[in-house]
């Protein structure tokens, strides 16, 4: 029992330490490949420090979710390799320990780390996007606050306003009072990307207001009695409107019919509103200015699991045909995904001690082409499940079978092949008495 113990020990210590570092080398590089994507929103933000440690604590979950298993498998088949080169693993053979029984200390390592990862994922990430947009929030409003300073001003037109990325926006205000929080005559010009034209606001007064959304500050740009004018292009030619309209359509004595009328624009609408209030959060438009990965849960990555349970219910309860409503499906796929992950990882451990049980007197590249190879099965078939998914080919709970499932069949594999190929003839005697009871090892090709 002391011998088994200082096993357990041993293959604690050395798969603890290395994953540790294969941890910290994968993650580091990981995150510096991340960080250049925000390099607009770490120059923009005014404390750049601050803003770097934030960035830090959202993206630090969503990269140890990668990294972890990847790192656990690798540690497992290392320590393996290491003790079939130093011959350690042929003196446990001799004196009787089973396959089983040397691979117990890595699974339980697998179930350690599985319940980590299963917490990290439902808890601590939700976390940190919670930390993150409440600070992405308060940075906002600071550039809201820089921009009221010092951009507003009355009887002039205002191009230069900071606002979404490639939008086209301009002000004017026929009167503004000295605290900048009434207006007259109000002028608003918008021209996002997706637009041709732009859309008008016009209103007789205005008013900015400061206020809570969320339990955060928010300022509220309010618009009174206004009109909106807004260009809309036709989604048809002009060709198909004439035929499909007669009576509204029709040429005139100056045009020949003979003409091609594919050369002419799409015709276009002028929609007018008449609105009595409008109120425009200017935090929300200017959050836009600080990007992030986007997810398929539409921000409700945010909510702890019972809370995410009850916004899924809400999402099912609003859509009656939702097995069919892709958007639905995306969400309920996110949360599978948080769990499929963790628990996969149960299986790594095992298979890194399956593909280190290696002849010492051969090279051991096969061993880390082995490890690439798994790794890509099983985010391969991760992904391969979330398109069939999506496709609505399978159901949604697949997800939480089928990567597992293809751990488990490439154990069986490395162990029969290993069977059929020992790398010592002490290795028989190794696996016979657990092995041999399984159809599955006992079955000739």
């Amino acid at each position: 029992m002391a011998v088994l113990q200082k096993l357990d020990r041993l293959m604690a210590t050395e798969i603890i330490s290395l994953t540790f570092v294969i941890t910290a080398s994968l993650s580091s590089i990981m995150i510096m490949g991340k960080l250049p994507r925000y390099a607009d929103f770490l120059f923009s933000a005014p404390e750049s420090v601050t803003t770097f440690l934030m960035l830090l604590l959202y993206i630090f979950p969503n990269v140890l979710k990668l990294t972890v298993p990847i790192s656990l498998l690798l540690a497992s088949a290392i320590v393996t390799i290491r003790m079939a080169a130093d011959r350690e693993l042929e003196a446990w053979m001799s004196s009787g320990v089973s396959i089983f029984r040397f691979a117990a200390m890595p699974t339980f390592l697998g179930i350690a780390v599985m319940l980590i990862s299963l917490f990290s994922a439902l808890y601590f990430e939700p976390y940190s996007t919670q930390q993150f947009n409440k600070f992405k929030w308060i940075q906002t409003r600071g550039v809201v606050e820089a921009v009221l300073a010092n951009t507003i001003r009355e009887k002039s037109f205002i191009y230069d306003v900071p606002s979404t990325e490639k939008v086209n926006m301009s002000l004017y205000f026929q009167k503004v009072s000295s605290d900048k929080s009434e207006f007259m005559n109000v002028f608003m010009g918008i021209k996002p990307p997706s637009e041709n034209f732009f859309s008008v606001l016009v209103s007789e007064t205005g008013s900015l207001k400061k206020t809570q959304n969320y339990g955060l500050p928010d300022y509220v740009f309010s618009l009174q009695d206004g009109t909106a004018y807004a260009e809309r292009e036709s989604n048809e030619t002009l060709p198909v409107l004439i035929k499909e309209h007669p009576k509204t359509f029709y040429f005139s004595k100056s045009i020949s019919a003979k003409i091609d009328l594919t050369q002419f624009p799409k015709p276009q609408d002028l929609i007018v509103t008449q609105f009595k209030d409008m109120d425009i959060s200017l935090v929300n438009t200017f959050k836009s200015k600080f990007k992030t990965d986007s997810t398929f849960s539409g921000g409700a990555d945010q909510l702890y699991p019972a809370a995410y349970i009850e916004f899924l219910k809400q999402q099912i309860d609003n859509s009656p045909n939702w097995k069919n409503d892709r958007l639905v499906i995306e969400k309920f796929l996110f949360i599978l995904k948080q769990v499929a992950v963790p628990l996969s990882t149960l299986f790594l451990p095992i298979i890194g001690v399956c593909l280190g049980i290696q002849d010492p007197r051969r090279k051991q590249y096969g061993v880390y082409f082995g490890i690439g190879l798994v790794i890509f099965a099983l985010y391969s078939s991760m992904s391969l499940c979330q398109q069939l998914i999506l496709n609505f080919t399978i159901s949604p709970i697949c997800m939480l079978f089928i990567p597992p499932s293809v751990l488990i069949f490439i154990i069986l594999i490395l162990l029969r092949w290993r069977l059929r190929h020992p790398p010592s003839t002490g290795f028989i005697a190794f696996v016979r008495d657990d092995l041999f009871k399984i159809k599955f090892f006992t079955k000739k090709d």
